[in-house]
């Protein structure tokens, strides 16, 4: 639990923020002019931009502390961090006339039936670990 939080998954956390930001925008900007094939484009290109700054400041990560997660802890803040943006997006009233927020909760419900998964997956990999850190790793 000591490397819970590090300074790569701060950083990826910062990234996810903004990226989230830009998509929730250009979602609202799209629905409000019906514009089907942006979403579509968005939704892609957020996935890729999340997927490449995960995989760049997890593989930081792993390259400085041994730990052994399986990426739990960066499915974890997406999951926050997406779903705080569009909880607010709604409260703030940014959100386009279409936009339902019984959607979000329901993707909320569905997503978050993969992160038990994922955490399950996460304390399975733990048993393997000492304080997280890889055994292998450790005596060699």
């Amino acid at each position: 639990m000591k490397y819970f939080i590090t300074k790569n998954l701060v950083y990826f956390a910062v990234s996810a923020l903004l990226l989230g930001i830009l998509f929730r925008f250009g979602k609202s900007y799209a629905i409000d002019n019906q514009e089907f094939t942006l979403i579509i484009f968005l939704a892609v290109a957020y996935f890729v931009a999340m997927f490449v700054v995960g995989w760049y400041f997890g593989k930081k990560d792993h390259e400085k502390l041994p730990i052994y997660d399986i990426g739990f802890r960066f499915h974890l803040f997406t999951y926050l961090i997406f779903f705080a943006i569009a909880f607010s997006w709604f409260f703030l009233n940014f959100n386009a006339q279409q936009e339902n927020i019984i959607a979000i909760g329901r993707t909320a419900l569905f997503w978050g039936m993969f992160i038990l998964i994922h955490f399950a997956f996460y304390l399975w990999t733990r048993r393997k670990t000492i304080y997280g850190l890889d055994k292998k790793e450790l005596f060699e």
